[in-house]
């Protein structure tokens, strides 16, 4: 797994991992090719911010693991990230609301067809 961030945000690749927070090599969820497909796939780094937070939350996912005295749990962390898509697809404008027409007439006028 090729791990590359210079903090240059300039750079699609950089952006990304700043985004979701993957800027540690020991602890990194996505490689460069990764990153690199999210972006031509999506067609934006915007894009890639959003699937690879939902692929995080997918490994994230898995069940937990409870064995005597360990236990390991990813329900925090899976909520943590969920939270930062929510605000991530907000700030992206990405699943907003969406609008539509409707004629409004007085119930009592009764009308049953719009102007």
């Amino acid at each position: 797994m090729t791990f590359t961030f210079a903090a240059d945000l300039s750079i699609a690749r950089d952006y990304v991992r700043f985004e979701i927070g993957d800027t540690t090599a020991d602890s990194a969820w996505l490689s460069d090719e990764l990153i690199a497909s999210l972006i031509t796939k999506t067609g934006s780094a915007n894009g890639a911010v959003i699937k690879g937070l939902q692929y995080i939350i997918m490994q994230l996912s898995k069940p937990d693991f409870k064995a005597d005295w360990l236990s390991v749990t990813n329900a925090e962390a899976r909520k943590g990230y969920e939270t930062m898509l929510a605000d991530k697809k907000r700030e992206y404008g990405v699943g907003g609301i969406t609008t539509g027409l409707v004629y409004a007439y007085r119930y009592d006028s009764y009308m049953t067809d719009p102007n």
